[in-house]
C-alpha cells in the first residue's frame, strides 16, 4: 500500500521541519511547501491525500489556498485540510470542521498526529479515508 502524502505548507522553516519529521516518523510521504501559491502549484502536479496549511504565508495565504482549491474542482475540493495557524478563533474552528481539523500553534506531536490520522491513515494501518467529527 503506498504511503499517504501529506503536503505542508507553512512558511516557518522549523515548522516544516518538525512537522516533516513527525509524520514520515509514523508512515506518511511528507511534501513541504513555504508558501500558498508553492501548495497550489504542487497540488495541481500531484494531489496530494490531506494538506496541513498554514493561514499567514507570503505570496497566497491559508484562505485563499483553499478557496483555490475548491475553484479547481474534484479531486482538489475534497482534499481534506489541517488548518495549522498562530490565530485562535472560532471562525477558523468552524472553517476546520467543515474542511478537516483546524490546530492552533504551538501543537504536540501527539495531537498533531491523532488529528491527521483521523483524516488519513498512515501506511500501516488500513487505507479508509476517516472522517474527523467533533
Amino acid at each position: 500500500m503506498p504511503r499517504p502524502k501529506i503536503l505542508v505548507a507553512d512558511d516557518s522553516h522549523t515548522i516544516r521541519v518538525v512537522v516533516e519529521q513527525t509524520l514520515a516518523g509514523r508512515g506518511y510521504d511528507v511534501v513541504t511547501v513555504t508558501n500558498g501559491k508553492e501548495a497550489i502549484d504542487f497540488a495541481r502536479r500531484d494531489c496530494p491525500d490531506l494538506l496541513v496549511l498554514d493561514i499567514q504565508m507570503p505570496e497566497m495565504d491559508g484562505y485563499a489556498v483553499c478557496e483555490h482549491l475548491q475553484e479547481m474542482g474534484e479531486p482538489w475540493s475534497r482534499l481534506p485540510i489541517v488548518f495549522f495557524s498562530r490565530i485562535k478563533s472560532h471562525a477558523l474552528e468552524l472553517l476546520g470542521k467543515q474542511f478537516g481539523a483546524y490546530i492552533a500553534k504551538p501543537v504536540t506531536a501527539d495531537a498533531l498526529l491523532e488529528t491527521i490520522s483521523k483524516l488519513v491513515a498512515p501506511s500501516d494501518e488500513p487505507g479508509v479515508e476517516k472522517t474527523l467529527s467533533h
